[in-house]
């Protein structure tokens, strides 16, 4: 989502048990009596834990707390050191994330202040006061204007995340943001050969963006709602897919016997329909004729055994 333009404001909150670095954009956050913003707890949309977030004066915006925390940093604040080396930040986030878990949680036509209550967080009834909430974009109004009744609408919902994420994408484009594969590690080095992402990237990477303040679930029917298509099920399709047309065991064998005979030399193979001519014996050779001769006159071994 787009930030809001300014630099951001330094602000140190001194005390006797704590001491913290806040910085801070948009000038709404201050005011001319010099009253600093609350900070307040709400459930967060993606996660329904708890989540620090800033109203600025009168309510009429909300920003995200997020904290940076790294080992081994230290704060110098006046003459002192601070061991506690966190670091917060704020960016703009726009309420109607915040107040769509809860109208998805309804169910039914309610007036938008007690769809807001939460014993929990109490907090949370002060979104009412932000400025431009168009609550039409996700919902249905019912009843009169100043009833403020509203129903969640998920069609209007989706229509709406779909504007969000489209606009990340140019955003992302236009500060040529890597959207590719090697993003993570891309972005901290300046290069001018990078020619961009594809259209279908830009928006799988704006969709996870969007998807840090949604639910799960409807995360999911937002990937569907833009026609993306996640690249493991694509491989798991693949792999799973039948073979068209397979081919027939018997034709394989006929193919291997038929190319077998090709390969077979004229005159090896044999033809059974027709009568073979005897082979001639071999010539006699002279030891033949000798022991033919001795033989001649001589009687068989059976001979002596027969009957007289």
């Amino acid at each position: 989502m787009p930030r809001v333009k300014g630099s951001p404001k330094k602000l140190a909150k001194t005390g006797n048990a704590n001491t913290w670095i806040f910085l801070m954009k948009g000038e709404s956050l201050e005011s001319s009596e010099g009253i600093h913003p609350n900070m307040v707890k709400l459930r967060h949309p993606a996660t329904n834990q708890s989540s620090m977030f800033v109203f600025s004066t009168g309510d009429t915006t909300v920003q995200e707390v997020m904290t940076f925390d790294e080992n081994k940093r230290s704060w110098f604040i006046n003459d002192t050191v601070r061991s506690d080396g966190k670091m917060h930040l704020s960016t703009p986030i726009d309420p109607i994330f915040l107040i769509l878990p809860y109208l998805r949680k309804s169910q039914q036509v309610m007036p938008l202040e007690h769809v807001l209550q939460d014993e929990d967080y109490p907090e949370t009834i002060r979104l009412l006061k932000c400025q431009n909430i168009k609550l039409s974009v996700i919902a249905d109004r019912k009843g009169d204007e100043s009833l403020q009744a509203y129903k969640f609408n998920e069609d209007k919902t989706l229509n709406w995340l779909k504007k969000k994420v489209e606009k990340v994408a140019i955003i992302c484009r236009q500060k040529g943001i890597h959207v590719s594969q090697g993003a993570i590690s891309a972005n901290y080095v300046k290069s001018s050969k990078y020619e961009g992402g594809t259209d279908t990237e830009y928006l799988k990477y704006a969709h996870g963006i969007v998807s840090e303040y949604l639910a799960e679930d409807l995360s999911k029917k937002l990937f569907q709602y833009l026609n993306l298509q996640d690249e493991t099920e694509n491989k798991k399709r693949k792999l799973s897919s039948p073979v068209k047309n397979p081919p027939d065991e018997k034709r394989i064998k006929k193919d291997k016997i038929e190319k077998k005979e090709e390969e077979m030399p004229k005159g090896g193979a044999l033809d059974l329909t027709k009568s073979e001519k005897p082979m001639k014996p071999p010539p006699a050779t002279k030891k033949d004729i000798a022991r033919q001769k001795a033989a001649a006159g001589s009687k068989s071994i059976t001979s002596f055994f027969k009957k007289k």
